[in-house]
């Protein structure tokens, strides 16, 4: 019930927050005719989940939570040059609980010291705190420069809390620990140029996953670094590759992380709706030699105004001793990898609730392909289900940019 008000109270503060008018007029009442140069001009955005979370078979739990993520940004623009302040926020560490929401095969963190197994962790309050530079430097091409304390280094696709093909589904990708888990970094400095349709990108940042305290914000030396190159051939596509060397991410596991991404997103306007699609590809090379690998292809189509469909499919390598124990695996236990397969299938119905909010009332069923060894833990054929209601606050101002 606690998690329930919660998330609850958060809608309506998002509600009253998105319904604000970023820009006022003139004190005399009379029509602005656009910012002026100098002016700061705001954008939030954001959405909230109301969520009924039944996992199923043997290990799967029933519980309600609330996934959500409120974004703001304050951009200025002098001349060439635009002064960017982002901020991304959620009060997930009230809406989920701290052992994480239940998620069948999803894994990475921690809870009490013991590695979550199954569970979706809560993101932390402050999801990135952020200052952007960027100056345009004739003939297309542009610099930028990025400092977070808290914020997302140059690795990976777009992250799933803020991909449009996955804007309606609340369950995490069970490969967002193989892809775009850094979203959530520490003391990040990056710097990139965007010459026409290509952009290059590199960061140093502090490699080590979120602590367990979802309150504060974590710091340490920047001891990884990471590289993107960007393409985008037409309008809402990009194509991006990226790989990150990362110094003892997990708390669990001493050894250092390559990760090495690829992905291929898609997303358009129609007369009566939108289309998005994203192809990714990501792996964790270990120091042992061991790879795990996870891949995701999702997409999410509105039509009629008024109706959403949307669908996921990944496979997923995972360790045959901590999905049996679930627990991290001791180092003198030789590792056994397997591969999840998972599909996801959904609808959602938008409502005419709320002026403010785009509301939605949806649904979604999981099922899975596994290895038989599992079914002692897991049943023969568990199949998991949502039924929800999403609140999403459309942007004001001008478009929001992640991340350097």
């Amino acid at each position: 019930m606690r998690r329930l008000l919660v998330a609850v109270l958060a809608a309506l503060v998002a509600v009253a927050v998105a319904g604000a008018e970023p820009m006022p007029g003139p004190p005399d009442g009379g029509a602005r005719q656009g910012p002026a140069a100098s002016d700061w001009v705001t954008m939030v955005h954001g959405y909230v989940f109301l969520n009924a979370n039944r996992q199923g078979g043997d290990s799967g739990e029933q519980d309600f939570e609330s996934e959500n993520h409120l974004m703001v940004s304050a951009t200025r623009t002098r001349g060439a040059a635009t002064w960017a302040l982002l901020g991304t926020f959620t009060v997930e560490p009230m809406t989920i609980p701290p052992a994480g929401a239940s998620e069948l095969f999803q894994r990475g963190e921690t809870y009490r010291g013991a590695l979550l197994v199954d569970r979706q962790h809560p993101h932390d309050l402050f999801a990135q705190l952020a200052a952007e530079w960027s100056r345009a430097l004739g003939k297309g091409a542009r610099l930028r420069l990025y400092v977070a304390p808290v914020g997302e280094p140059a690795v990976g696709p777009t992250p799933y809390v803020h991909r449009p093909s996955a804007a309606m589904n609340p369950v995490a990708p069970l490969s967002h620990h193989n892809q775009d888990s850094t979203h959530i970094s520490s003391d990040v400095a990056s710097a990139g140029v965007d010459l026409g349709r290509f952009g290059v990108e590199a960061s140093l940042f502090h490699g080590r996953e979120p602590d367990e305290n979802r309150y504060d914000i974590d710091q340490g030396r920047p001891d990884s670094y990471a590289g993107r190159v960007t393409f985008r051939p037409v309008a809402g596509l990009v194509v991006q590759v990226s790989a990150a060397r990362r110094e003892h991410p997990e708390a669990l596991e001493p050894e250092n992380q390559t990760r090495q991404t690829a992905s291929v997103e898609y997303a358009r306007t129609t007369a009566r709706g939108s289309f998005a699609a994203a192809l990714i590809a990501g792996r964790n090379l270990l120091v042992d030699g061991q790879q795990e690998r996870g891949n995701t292809l999702e997409a999410s189509w509105t039509f009629a105004r008024a109706h959403t469909v949307y669908g996921r499919t990944e496979r997923a390598d995972r360790d045959l001793f901590e999905l049996l124990n679930k627990a991290e695996r001791p180092s003198t236990v030789p590792p056994r990898r397997t591969a999840v397969d998972a599909l996801t299938v959904g609808y959602a119905r938008d409502l005419p609730l709320l002026s403010e909010a785009r509301t939605s009332l949806g649904s979604a069923l999981t099922v899975y392909r596994f290895d038989d060894r599992l079914d002692i833990v897991y049943g023969d054929r568990p199949v998991s289900a949502q039924i929800f209601l999403r609140f999403g606050f459309p942007a004001h101002g001008p478009e929001h940019h992640h991340g350097p």
